[in-house]
Parts: C-alpha cells; sequence; structure tokens
C-alpha cells in the first residue's frame, strides 16, 4: 500500500482539485494522510466533512517539515509519498511508480519528470514547461547532483518505507529548502534510484511567487545553512572533502557570495570564509567579466564590484516595461 502524505496550512483553495487527483487514481491500493498545520482558513473541517475517507491529522502551526514528520508517524503503508497541498498527481502516477518499483526490488525512491502549472494574469493556471531529466544528467553522482542543480516537486518522488528510515526526520532547521535537502539526504544514504519516464505531477507556479522568491534573504540564508551543514558532513566522513566534493561546495558559496553581497553583509562575509575554507584564494571561471575582476581584485572585491554593477542595470521599478 501506499501513503499519500499532505501537509497542508490554509490550503483550502486547492484542496478539492488536489485531493481529487488523487482520490481518482486507479489500479494501486492508498491511503491519504493529511496533516493540518495550524490553518485558519477551515481546511481540517472541510477534509473531515468532504473527505471522510482521508486521515486527518490536526497540529498547531509549526511548518511543513513538522506536518510531514506527523504524517510519517501516522503512514502505515510499505510505500510513501509526499504531496504538496496545491500540487496535482496525473492519472495512472502510483499504479506505475509502484509497479517500477516492484519490477526493480533493489530500488529505493522512484523518481519523476514533472510539469509546472502557472498562474495567468486572471488567475488560471495553465500547463507549462515539462521537466525531462535524469539525475545524472546533473552529475553522475547522486550527492553533487542534488547539491548543485537537480530537483523535483515532493510529488514526483515515491520512497520505500524501510528505506526512509534512513534519512528521516524532515529538517525542521530548514523551513525553506527542505525539500531539497530531503533528497540529498537519500542520495547521501546510498538510494539506488529508479526514474519514471512518465510526467507524475503538476507543479503549480503561483504568480505572487514561492517564499524562495518573496524573500531572498530567507531563501539565501537557507541555502548557506544547508551547504555548510554538508560541508561538515562531508569533511567528517571517510572521503573527506575530496575534488569532486570541495568544487561543488566551492561554486555553490560562491554563488551564494554574489547573492548576499547586496543583501546581507554578516551572510555575505559567512559565505566567503567557508570558502576560504574549502577553496583558498578562489576564482571563478565564469563569466568572464567576473573571472577578470577577481584575478585583478580578488574574489570578494570582485563580488562587491559585480553586485553595484548589476544594480546599474537594472532598470528603475517605477519604469514600465
Amino acid at each position: 500500500m501506499i501513503s499519500v502524505i499532505i501537509p497542508a496550512w490554509n490550503a483550502l483553495r486547492w484542496l478539492p482539485e488536489t485531493l481529487g487527483s488523487v482520490m481518482s487514481q486507479k489500479g494501486a491500493r492508498f491511503e491519504v494522510v493529511l496533516v493540518d498545520d495550524g490553518s485558519t482558513d477551515n481546511t481540517a473541517d472541510y477534509v473531515a466533512r468532504e473527505w471522510p475517507q482521508v486521515r486527518l491529522v490536526r497540529s498547531e502551526n509549526r511548518g511543513v517539515s513538522h506536518a510531514r514528520n506527523l504524517g510519517t508517524a501516522e503512514a502505515q503503508g510499505e510505500l510513501v509519498k509526499y504531496l504538496d497541498a496545491d500540487d496535482l498527481l496525473l492519472p495512472g502516477t502510483l499504479a506505475r511508480q509502484e509497479s517500477l518499483m516492484s519490477a526493480n526490488p533493489g530500488s529505493d525512491v522512484v523518481y519523476g519528470n514533472w510539469q509546472w502549472l502557472k498562474e495567468q494574469a486572471d488567475g488560471r493556471f495553465e500547463l507549462g514547461e515539462k521537466v525531462l531529466r535524469r539525475i545524472e544528467d546533473a552529475h553522475a553522482d547522486p550527492e553533487l547532483a542534488f547539491l548543485s542543480d537537480f530537483w523535483c516537486p515532493t510529488g514526483a518522488y515515491l520512497y520505500k518505507r524501510s528505506f526512509l528510515q534512513n534519512i528521516l526526520p524532515w529538517k525542521e532547521w530548514l523551513p525553506i529548502i527542505q525539500d531539497a535537502r530531503f533528497a540529498w539526504d537519500a542520495a547521501a544514504a546510498g538510494a539506488r534510484w529508479m526514474h519514471d519516464e512518465e510526467i507524475s505531477v503538476l507543479y503549480r507556479h503561483h504568480r505572487k511567487g514561492s517564499v524562495s522568491t518573496r524573500n531572498a534573504e530567507a531563501f539565501l540564508r537557507d541555502c548557506l545553512t544547508n551547504v555548510a551543514d554538508i560541508q561538515t558532513l562531508w569533511a567528517a566522513d571517510q572521503l573527506g572533502l575530496e575534488s569532486a566534493r570541495a568544487g561543488s561546495v566551492a561554486q555553490t558559496l560562491a554563488a551564494l557570495a554574489r547573492k548576499l553581497a547586496p543583501l546581507n553583509e554578516e551572510l555575505f562575509q559567512e559565505s566567503l570564509k567557508r570558502l576560504e575554507m574549502v577553496s583558498p584564494g578562489y576564482q571563478p571561471s565564469t563569466p568572464l567579466g567576473l573571472a577578470v575582476l577577481s584575478k585583478l581584485l580578488g574574489y570578494h572585491r570582485a563580488v562587491r564590484v559585480a553586485a553595484v554593477l548589476d544594480r546599474l542595470k537594472k532598470p528603475s521599478a517605477f519604469v514600465v516595461p
């Protein structure tokens, strides 16, 4: 049986469609565990009234990771899928991914392709680009792939419950990028991956943006906290910070430093300090302008100059495009 775990906070607008996309799944045995994370929009009352077959867990507002942890503790399935409250499962996803897992008993995680569902100016949502990508398209080493730029919505993954014990709990100290870290934790625990080549989930993109776009500083703080923790974990294991790992950490920290330079001096300095630890005298190879400036001024000064130039290039917020 598959346990579909849905954390929900003030999700009343989305739940009819989201729960409908799950309940209409054919060919698989499944249960739905919905954790209401202290909603104030009557989410829990709606679910209890309209979807009595859903196992409803009520909680005070403690964040999405806490809600997923609660849901996991309640789940009874041998397989687990985490689905965000505003995302949609495509028909046949549960049966197909369960079949892939059964046909490949050595696999720990099935992950599927996905597609954007983008909000339009009038509030409607229309299908956007399809993301058809394997982990190895980002890097042959899954840990490096997930640290760099490989990402899927939570609903794209199906986990063996027995494997989840190696990576739980969800990290409540990463409020924004906990989903990316959970996938990295799976890679670090030696997950054996199976790719589902079909589109498994529609990922809703809101015009007002996600938490990461609404609060860039908070998002970057989370990213820095995450890479610093991974840097520490890698330094302590048998492989240590060998060249590929060191290079991946350095690239991530360098990118964070550039983004943090105009936003937060303390975090900017922390990213530079960690960058110097892993790659003393770091010099970027791209972009060309930054690479040249870094050779002349050093990376930390070059980043400051680049930040000023970036601001000068951007049009005023008051200019109508």
